[in-house]
This record gives structure tokens, C-alpha cells and sequence, in this order.
């Protein structure tokens, strides 16, 4: 934070400014900027810069805010100069979203004092289930394992012997292994991930993983001068029905959004009856 001191201290000591008091400000809060009647104090930058950011980033911080700041009150000025006093008339805009804005405040609050956020699993597979179409992607889907390893190294054909293991326990053990032993050992937590994902670990794009790797279910190559020993545990097609498990966060959001929807079309349906019946609404 000094360092962001220093550096509006030398801009007012360019820009020649002296000591200006104002209503509701130290004496030696410091002027940065001006236009018109509007003043941009020390105050208001040091308020908003982040800690620990080196010299050059505070600087260039402060002069993009300062040009934020003068670039907003430069257009309403040319506004207020150039519309007309109907166009300047903003009341219109500002009750509507005023009532928009305390609306969707309420809406909200109400909902979520409500919303059952408990979405089980048989309810998740229930959802799955009647609605397939919406488990299928437009991209390859796997359980992989990458282990990237030098063929030089000593460990290097006891890891080739044993990374396509399957059993719980073999692979609790090759990983293991290989977090001493190997340059990386990546198993994407045992989850399904879009093949784009294990492309990015392999320093590749997904045509290339598309075209070597998804084939083969345990393959070795090199990309960018490294080492990798793959293998596809499991893969689906693109264009095909996902698996469960990797539906199961997006179904829950899906049945919280109907959820939220249906509470939502109740509350409007309660407050127009409560008006029809209390007098509040009278349509002629």
C-alpha cells in the first residue's frame, strides 16, 4: 500500500496540486483528478487498490481507475449538455427499475426461505432416467489414467508393467508409486471428464487425442518431448447417453431451477387471487 502512495504522491506533485479541504474530508486528503465541480481524491483510490501488487501493477491500476472515473462524468456532462430535457427525464427508468429490482429482492428472499435444497440420489436417477436427451454431448467422455515418466528413468518398466491395473487396491498402490516415483501421476479422481480435459493434461488438442489416444485403451507417446503412459479405463461416444455420475451435479441444479420455477409460479398465482379477493386488484 505505500507503494501505491508514492505513486499518487508523485502524480499530484506533478500535476502541482496543494492541500484542499472539503466537507467531510481530511485536510490533507490529497486531489488526484478533476472535472467541473467533481473532485477524485487520494482517499477514493487507496479505498479500492488490493494489497501487495507490485509498482508497475499499482500504477497502471491507478491510471485505468482514474480513466474510468473521468471517462463516466466527461459522457454525463456531454449528456447534460446535448439532451434535450425530455431525453435527461430518467424518472420513468429509474421507478421501473427500482420496482423491478425490490421485486426480484422479494422473489428471492421468498424463495429461498422456501426452497427444499435436498435433492436425493433416487430422485437424480429418476430424472436421468425419464429424460435421456439431456445426458448427451457433443463430446467423448473417459476414466483415464496419465502417468508421464522418462524412459530413462529406473522406475520406468515397473510403472509400464503395472499402469493399466484395475483392482481398488493395485491402484491405490501404482499411485503411490508413482507420486515418488513418476513426473505426474494424474487419474482425474477416478471421475468422468470430457475428453478435452485429458487432452489439456497431455499438452494436446483434442483432435490429436481423438484421432491416438481415444482408440486405444492403454497406449504410450510423447507430446512436446514428454513421456506418457495413457489408459482409458472406460469411454463413451459422443452423441450417446452419458453416465449417471457425470449428470448428477447438472440434474440436481435442474431440479432446484424447477423447484425455484414452480415456487415462483405459486406466488404469483397467491398474490393475484389474495388481490381479487381483498379488493386490491379491480379489473373493469
Amino acid at each position: 500500500m505505500r507503494k501505491v502512495l508514492l505513486i499518487i504522491m508523485t502524480m499530484l506533485l506533478v500535476a502541482g496540486c496543494s492541500f484542499i479541504e472539503k466537507k467531510g474530508r481530511n485536510l490533507q486528503d490529497r486531489r488526484v483528478a478533476r472535472i467541473g465541480h467533481e473532485v477524485l481524491y487520494e482517499s477514493d483510490i487507496v479505498r479500492i487498490m488490493p494489497e501487495g501488487v507490485s509498482s508497475a501493477d499499482s500504477a497502471a491500476m491507478v491510471s485505468r481507475y482514474i480513466n474510468t472515473w473521468a471517462l463516466d462524468r466527461l459522457l454525463l456532462l456531454k449528456a447534460e449538455e446535448q439532451l434535450s430535457k425530455a431525453e435527461r427525464d430518467v424518472t420513468a427508468e429509474v421507478e421501473e427499475f427500482r420496482s423491478t429490482l425490490l421485486g426480484f429482492r422479494f422473489e428471492k428472499r421468498w424463495v429461498e426461505e422456501r426452497l427444499d435444497t435436498t435433492v436425493t440420489l433416487e430422485e437424480a436417477r429418476l430424472y436421468y432416467e425419464e429424460h435421456p436427451s439431456s445426458s448427451i454431448f457433443p463430446y467423448p467422455l473417459v476414466k483415464a489414467r496419465v502417468i508421464r515418466i522418462s524412459t530413462g528413468s529406473p522406475y520406468y518398466e515397473t510403472i509400464k508393467s503395472a499402469y493399466t491395473v484395475t483392482s481398488e487396491q493395485d491402484v491405490a498402490e501404482l499411485r503411490e508409486f508413482c507420486y515418488s516415483s513418476a513426473e505426474r501421476y494424474a487419474d482425474f479422481g477416478g471421475e468422468w471428464i470430457p475428453l478435452s480435459q485429458l487432452a489439456k493434461e497431455l499438452g494436446t488438442d483434442i483432435e490429436t487425442c481423438t484421432r491416438e489416444v481415444l482408440p486405444r485403451r492403454s497406449s504410450e507417446m510423447k507430446f512436446n518431448d514428454s513421456n506418457y503412459l495413457i489408459f482409458i479405463e472406460e469411454k463413451v461416444d459422443a452423441g450417446t447417453v452419458s453416465p449417471f455420475e457425470y449428470n448428477v451435479a447438472r440434474i440436481r441444479e435442474t431440479i432446484l431451477g424447477k423447484r425455484k420455477q414452480e415456487l415462483l409460479t405459486k406466488l404469483e398465482q397467491d398474490l393475484l387471487e389474495d388481490a381479487h379477493i381483498n379488493g386490491t386488484l379491480k379489473i373493469y
